[in-house]
């Protein structure tokens, strides 16, 4: 490195270990000499590590603008299966309320048809954290200089999103568990029981979640509000560059 060789140079020179041919001098009339060649040490280290710095910050702002921007794709790409996935619980909540209630004077080839993937689809959330993860286990999550769209984009990834993940597989486990194997176990192959299945008490019992999906709903709706969010900030941010 520029500041070894200069140590090296101006050092042995301002210590008086160089070979002269001149007359030697004592260290009073050589101390300007000598503060000189501190100086230029100095002057040399401290160019070197200024260098060093700005190329540092370079190369983490240029990782920083390639994560960002890969990371404004990922979270758009989750906004749409988002709306997709919140859409598909709305719709669920309409089919469990149509077989809780149903009679025979509601029954409806066409409705039972429209939901009946109701009682045995699963919905649930597959985020694109790959790139987050990735960066977190470089240890590099500190290439984002701005603190409040780290925070952000931490609550995101280890608060909000993973709560969501759990509410959508514990549902999806609860009908696994009830609704479905309460099917498979009484509901006749023809289906002629079918009235009979639904009418009974554990089946309704079953199917009165609203509760339950209405709170999925509005943690899909947290979620995208923060992904929209961070979407923002990042726009902001990669804009001004």
């Amino acid at each position: 490195m520029i500041e070894v060789d200069l140590i090296t140079k101006h050092g042995k020179k301002a210590l008086g270990m160089e070979e002269s041919h001149s007359a030697a001098k004592g260290w009073r009339h050589r101390l300007p000499e000598i503060l000189l060649e501190i100086g230029i040490i100095v002057f040399a280290v401290t160019l070197s590590i200024q260098l060093h710095a700005w190329h540092e910050h370079s190369v983490e702002r240029a990782e920083e603008r390639k994560f960002l921007t890969g990371l404004r794709t990922d979270l758009r790409g989750d906004l749409t299966e988002l709306r997709l996935d919140s859409l598909a619980y709305a719709q669920l909540l309409d089919g469990f309320r149509y077989f809780r209630t149903l009679t025979p004077q509601t029954l409806s080839v066409d409705t039972v048809h429209r939901y009946q993937w109701t009682l045995y689809n699963s919905t649930n959330l597959l985020p694109n954290t790959s790139r987050f993860e990735g960066l977190k286990s470089a240890g590099k999550l500190g290439v984002i200089e701005d603190d409040e769209l780290l925070n952000d984009i931490l609550d995101n990834y280890q608060e909000l999103v993973p709560g969501l993940v759990r509410m959508t597989l514990g549902f999806t486990a609860y009908k696994e568990q009830n609704i479905q194997r309460y099917l498979d176990e009484h509901l006749q192959a023809s289906g002629n029981n079918f009235m009979a299945v639904m009418q009974s008490d554990p089946m309704r019992n079953y199917l009165n979640k609203e509760v339950g999906v209405h709170e999925i709903i509005h943690k899909y709706h947290l979620v995208m509000a923060q992904n929209r969010k961070i979407i923002r900030k990042i726009n902001s941010q990669l804009a001004s560059e």
